[in-house]
């Protein structure tokens, strides 16, 4: 879609806007700038190629917008998008192209999202690290991590997040460890490091995690041990992870009362390709 090939509509009571498309650029509506009050906004790529966005200038009065969610679109560098979506709550990023957009970034993105509470990040295989800004929005609860194959490490002050209760990095091979930080996460509640295959360990104060209660560790299969500390966690009841670790977590089992370790089931199938 190009400028000229939009009819002019208006929608000023429209709280949902989907848009389907097959290209490798595309043009956002002019109309999207008199949705008032356009809550979720879904823009999805259907073709072989990532999508470049002209007319980003559209989001300058989404002041109300609540969600966002961008699949195999390449976003612009941050610093030519620092509109402010102060209501922001949301942001799904699948098969996107990142990394130039973050790479050396400086831009402060809890001016840019000052309410983001969930970040969802999946599939994108060039994303090599997370700005250290991310670390500034005080008010997020959730972060998930999955597929980013080229991922080494997660920001170094992660643990400033203070209302982060799930952090979720998921089938990410490139990434060798967790932030020492992490251990400052006092309200997080489920982290999930599974198919992280390269995770040689866990930070030495994770015991700290006095509120977590579950972890999902499958195929972390060089974790060889456990820190001491993690018979502290006293709010942990479920741990779900392979049998060679589940021996690791015998000791802990006998101090944290309602521990159950759970040995997942190996699963041989295809049904992943149908995704």
């Amino acid at each position: 879609m190009k400028e000229s090939d939009w009819f002019q509509m208006s929608f000023p009571k429209a709280e949902v806007l989907i848009l389907n498309f097959a290209s490798s650029v595309y043009y956002l509506p002019s109309f999207i700038a008199t949705m008032q009050n356009l809550k979720a906004l879904v823009l999805i790529n259907y073709g072989t190629t990532s999508a470049t966005l002209d007319n980003l200038s559209a989001f300058t009065t989404l002041s109300d917008l609540r969600s966002l969610w961008l699949e195999k679109i390449t976003l612009p560098p941050l610093p030519k998008s620092t509109i402010p979506l102060k209501n922001l709550r949301k942001i799904s990023l699948v098969l996107c192209e990142l990394n130039n957009s973050l790479r050396g970034s400086t831009m402060d993105l809890s001016m840019t999202f000052p309410r983001l509470s969930n970040l969802t990040i999946d599939h994108c295989v060039d994303l090599k690290e997370l700005p250290p800004s991310v670390c500034e929005i005080s008010s997020l609860e959730s972060i998930s991590l999955s597929n980013c194959h080229d991922l080494t490490e997660l920001p170094y002050e992660l643990g400033k997040l203070h209302c982060l209760s799930i952090l979720r990095v998921y089938a990410c091979p490139a990434l060798w460890k967790l932030p020492p930080s992490v251990c400052s996460l006092k309200r997080l509640k489920y982290l999930d490091i599974s198919q992280c295959i390269n995770l040689t360990d866990l930070p030495e104060e994770l015991g700290h995690l006095t509120n977590l209660e579950k972890i999902d560790m499958r195929e972390c299969s060089r974790l060889r041990s456990l820190p001491r500390s993690s018979s502290s966690l006293k709010s942990l009841g479920h741990v779900v992870c392979d049998e060679e670790t589940a021996m690791l977590w015998r000791e802990a089992e006998q101090v944290i009362p309602d521990l159950r370790v759970q040995v997942a089931e190996e699963c041989y199938n295809l049904d992943w390709l149908v995704d």
